[in-house]
C-alpha cells in the first residue's frame, strides 16, 4: 500500500485533471485497489470528471445527494462512529473492485481546518489499510488538511508548468511547504509542449535537477471529456491506439506516469493486467 500526493505548484495547470486521467488508467490496467481523492473544498474537478461514471452505477446519483465524500465522514468522525468500513461505504465505485472516488470537503464546511485535519489523517490511514494505492490531490498544499496531507505521502507528485515563474518559485525552494522537505519526489509537467525550447530535459538541466520528471501533453479532447463528465470512457477509448492516432502520445505517457509512479509506491508492472481489453469495463 502506498499514499501518493500531488502538490501543484501554480493554479490553472490542469494538475487535478492529469492526477483523474492516471487514476483511470490504473483503475483499467491494474489488478489493484485504488482510491482517488482530493482535499480542497472550492474545487470538484474530480466528480465532475467522472460524472458519467458515476451516473452509471446503479444508485450513484442518490450516494452523492445522501451524502459522501470527506466532509460526510468528518461529520460522523466528531461523533464518534468512524472506522474502516465507513470510509469504504462512503465512496464512489468508478472501476467496480478496482478504482474508487472519495469526493473533497463541501466549500461549505464549518469545522475548523486544524480539527479537519485531524479527523482526515485517520480517514486517509484506514483508507490505506483498505487499498494498495491512494492518490490524493493536495492543491497547493497551503491549508491544514493538504499540509497533513503532503506530510502522510510516501511519494509526492511535483506538478509543474512550463512557466518561468512557476519554475523559479520550485526550484529555489523557497515557498516550499515545510511539510515537502526530505520527501521523495517526482516532477510531472501537465499540459506539456514539447515544442517549447522550456522542454523537460532542458529544465531538469537549467536547474541542475536529478528528480525524476514525467510528462502529460496538452490534448483539446481529453480536456473535452473532462467537462463532459466522460474521463473514463475516453481513456477507456485510447488504449488501444495506434502510434499514428492524434491522442497516442497522450496516452502513452499516462501509461508511462501511472507505471513510474506505482513503481515509486512498490508496485510494479508484473501486477498489470495481461488481457488489456479494450474499451469501456
Amino acid at each position: 500500500m502506498g499514499q501518493i500526493a500531488f502538490w501543484n505548484v501554480g493554479r490553472g495547470s490542469g494538475a487535478t485533471a492529469s492526477l483523474a486521467a492516471i487514476a483511470a488508467l490504473i483503475g483499467a490496467e491494474y489488478r489493484i485497489r485504488t482510491l482517488v481523492s482530493q482535499t480542497q473544498a472550492e474545487d470538484a474537478m474530480l466528480e465532475r470528471g467522472f460524472a458519467h461514471s458515476i451516473r452509471s452505477v446503479p444508485g450513484g446519483d442518490l450516494m452523492v445527494d445522501a451524502g459522501s465524500g470527506l466532509d460526510a465522514l468528518l461529520r460522523l468522525a466528531r461523533s464518534g462512529k468512524l472506522d474502516r468500513e465507513t470510509v469504504r461505504n462512503h465512496t464512489l465505485p468508478i472501476e467496480p473492485g478496482r478504482l474508487d472516488l472519495l469526493g473533497g470537503l463541501d466549500k461549505n464546511s464549518r469545522i475548523p481546518s486544524e480539527e479537519a485535519s485531524e479527523y482526515i489523517s485517520r480517514i486517509h490511514q484506514y483508507a490505506n489499510h483498505d487499498y494498495d494505492c491512494v492518490l490524493l490531490d493536495t492543491g497547493d498544499g497551503e491549508g491544514a488538511v493538504e499540509r497533513q496531507a503532503l506530510a502522510s505521502a510516501d511519494l509526492v507528485v511535483v506538478c509543474l508548468s512550463q512557466n518561468a515563474s512557476v519554475l523559479e518559485r520550485y526550484f529555489d525552494r523557497g515557498n516550499w511547504p515545510e511539510e515537502l522537505q526530505g520527501k521523495k519526489q517526482i516532477l510531472l509537467f501537465t499540459g506539456y509542449d514539447s515544442y517549447s525550447k522550456y522542454k523537460a530535459a532542458n529544465i531538469l538541466r537549467k536547474y541542475g535537477s536529478r528528480v525524476s520528471a514525467l510528462t502529460i501533453p496538452y490534448n483539446s479532447a481529453f480536456r473535452d471529456a473532462v467537462n463532459d463528465g466522460d474521463l473514463k470512457g475516453f481513456i477507456a477509448r485510447c488504449r488501444g491506439l495506434n502510434r499514428r492516432h492524434d491522442h497516442y502520445a497522450f496516452i502513452a505517457e499516462i501509461r508511462r506516469a501511472a507505471e513510474t509512479l506505482l513503481e515509486g509506491i512498490d508496485i510494479h508492472a508484473r501486477l498489470k493486467q495481461v488481457d488489456a481489453a479494450k474499451g469501456v469495463s
